[in-house]
């Protein structure tokens, strides 16, 4: 049981950084890590997620804690939300400076997105 919880927190954490997209290099560094392992490892579920980290993600992802653990990401025109939310239409902000660089980020964020859709995941 530990161990299916320990995964379902990893895959919620992946995907919420995902549909906001966050790097795990950012998200690393906002939580105060060294480099960008310590939090790919609760991405693993390698680690236990530390509840000083769960509370600060929840304030960023703007969830309450036990949705971030026991819920399941999902897209709505508002935003990323939990379980309660479900729309068959998707809208997703992109932030645009044209450079290329930045256009293939937001291409490459929406194809991992279109990927999530595709499996049912949100």
């Amino acid at each position: 049981m530990e161990r299916e919880l320990k995964q379902h927190i990893a895959e919620n954490l992946r995907k919420y950084r995902v549909l906001r997209g966050f790097t795990q290099e950012y998200i690393a560094d906002y939580l105060g890590k060294k480099d960008y392992t310590a939090y790919s490892r609760y991405e693993q579920g390698r680690s236990n997620l530390k509840m000083d980290d769960a509370i600060k993600l929840s304030k960023l992802y703007d969830v309450e804690v036990q949705e971030l653990i026991n819920g399941s990401p999902r897209i709505s025109p508002n935003g990323v939300h939990g379980d309660s939310s479900s729309s068959n239409s998707f809208s997703v902000l992109i932030k645009l400076d044209g450079s290329m660089e930045t256009l293939e980020n937001q291409l490459k964020r929406l194809r991992k997105l279109n990927t999530l859709i595709e499996r049912g995941e949100v």
